[in-house]
């Protein structure tokens, strides 16, 4: 077993993190899909915007946020994407006019965790994003990748249209415990016997939640620092789409939604917002 690293680091271009890999950017200046927004004759002020947005949680794009009129999402998505950790990640044509893309499963040893990933999101936003796809349509492929599992490795890596689980951690007996002590500092229940059925739920539990967090980078989110976000990472840089730089993980009742497969509301806004800005 090669170094764990404390998870989900993010480094740009083709290069994945120690979990969680964020996805290539693509360069968007408009929304690249029909969205509907709330109609308006009365233009709005750029500091009524900023008061808005000031006014939200941090990273948590509340309904106070997602109401304007498209002019001002065509405007100020670049502090949209800063405010809120967001950037348009899935290649053109991703989503289609109804904002749904089809997930093709390449491997048949992943189809339980895409199909529990693709349902979570699906009834966290009220939306088909996702649908089942075939070999031969589709516009989003989740597979096997062999990363290896020294330090730099990963788990789940998303880039334009393509998922990957890194089938050497994927199949390997001990990285559920390593991963478990890294995350939440505590060893992990049944840790020395990965044919009980308690370290089989925390297994089927944690790559649940890996593609859960890999399909909402196909989404547009980039990470947060929240343990309670599947979309949390241990590390992230002030960026474009990045409001601060942090450095460890702010544990939140210690609650770790990677081990729960559960989105928080944060997620869940984030996600409506970049619906409103047409990432997806």
């Amino acid at each position: 077993m090669g170094v764990i690293m404390k998870k989900r680091s993010f480094i740009l271009v083709a290069v994945a993190s120690i979990a969680f890999a964020l996805s290539v950017p693509i360069t968007l200046d408009t929304p690249t899909t029909s969205v509907t927004y709330a109609k308006s004759t009365k233009r709005i002020a750029g500091k009524t915007v900023a008061k808005a947005i000031k006014s939200t949680p941090d990273l948590n794009p509340t309904s106070s946020v997602r109401k304007y009129p498209a002019y001002i999402y065509d405007k100020y998505w670049k502090v949209f994407d800063r405010w809120y950790n967001v950037q348009p990640m899935s290649e053109p044509g991703t989503f289609n006019s109804k904002h749904t893309a089809k997930v093709y499963v390449a491997n048949k040893a992943l189809k339980s965790y895409t199909y529990t990933a693709m349902q979570n999101w699906n009834k966290a936003l009220k939306v088909k994003a996702f649908k089942l796809g075939t070999k031969s349509n589709h516009t989003i492929t989740v597979g096997f990748k062999n990363a290896g599992t020294g330090e730099g490795s990963w788990d789940g890596y998303y880039i334009t249209s393509k998922l990957f689980i890194n089938y050497n951690f994927f199949d390997n007996a001990n990285y559920m415990p390593a991963a478990y002590k890294a995350i939440t500092g505590k060893a992990m229940p049944s840790a020395d016997k990965p044919n009980s059925a308690e370290y089989q739920s925390i297994y089927d539990t944690y790559w649940k939640s890996v593609v859960t967090h890999e399909l909402g980078h196909s989404l547009g989110l980039d990470h947060t620092p929240y343990s309670n976000d599947i979309m949390e990472a241990d590390s992230g840089t002030r960026s474009g789409d990045a409001k601060y730089t942090w450095n460890s993980t702010k544990v939140v009742n210690d609650d770790y939604a990677i081990f729960e497969d559960k989105l928080s509301s944060r997620d869940i806004n984030r996600a409506k917002l970049t619906k409103v800005l047409g990432y997806w």
